[in-house]
């Protein structure tokens, strides 16, 4: 739909893909620009800042333009040592994304067995579940990315730091990192939206966001998970 609107109206239809590399490919789907933050899953190692615009080489060359362009004239450009090691990375990536959804299908599915208040879009209950598993790549699963409502600030501060300090992962904002990192969303990345605004949204005080690590034994991170959560 996005698409059509775009095309109608003679607009460029740009896309956020940080979260789904490899899952969805928004260029196939209409995108005329799809960008990514590759300190995220791309990188995977959360030991650079850096993003990427993908697009045609006439819109990628307005960019870099020597009199005009915006790349050129703003200068965000990587030094070579952390492109090199981005690089590298990527040829990990497709084997990353399978596992980082694989762990996170995984606990999602044990949270929802526990009667908790777990969001994951491979969940059939989702609301953009069936959307999702349309214009999804098949063989990469869902993502890595899942939201767990604990109610209040209290109850999500203290499983979070529980969790770290038991070994699941860390408190942290960022995301697509081998290990688990978990937040709360109202105290952290929107933290700058009133209090008001993030009740309109729905955006409980208590959720927490994981980015579900690359554990070899998942069924030993959903002990220590089950643990810290009988803990509080």
């Amino acid at each position: 739909e996005l698409t059509k609107i775009s095309k109608k109206n003679g607009l460029k239809l740009v896309v956020d893909n940080t979260f789904t590399p490899m899952i969805f490919s928004p260029h196939l789907l209409g995108a005329d620009v799809v960008i990514h933050s590759l300190t995220k899953f791309i990188n995977g190692k959360n030991d650079c800042v850096g993003g990427v615009i993908c697009s045609s080489d006439e819109f990628i060359d307005s960019l870099i333009d020597v009199h005009s362009g915006t790349a050129m004239l703003l200068g965000p450009v990587l030094d070579t040592l952390r492109s090199s090691s981005i690089r590298k990375n990527l040829f990990t990536l497709h084997i990353r994304m399978k596992k980082h959804s694989e762990n996170a299908m995984y606990l999602a599915k044990k949270m929802k067995e526990k009667g908790l208040r777990v969001r994951y879009p491979g969940l059939p209950d989702h609301s953009q579940h069936k959307t999702f598993k349309k214009m999804m790549n098949k063989d990469y699963g869902f993502g890595g990315i899942l939201t767990l409502d604990m109610e209040t600030i209290d109850n999500a501060g203290k499983l979070m730091t529980t969790m770290q300090d038991d070994g699941v992962g860390y408190l942290a904002v960022s995301l697509g990192y081998f290990k688990t990192l978990f937040s709360n969303s109202g105290t952290s990345t929107s933290s700058e939206v009133p209090i008001e605004t993030q009740k309109e949204m729905g955006l409980s005080p208590g959720l927490i966001r994981m980015s579900i690590g690359l554990d070899q034994d998942i069924e030993m991170t959903w002990n220590k998970i089950e643990n810290c959560l009988n803990k509080i």
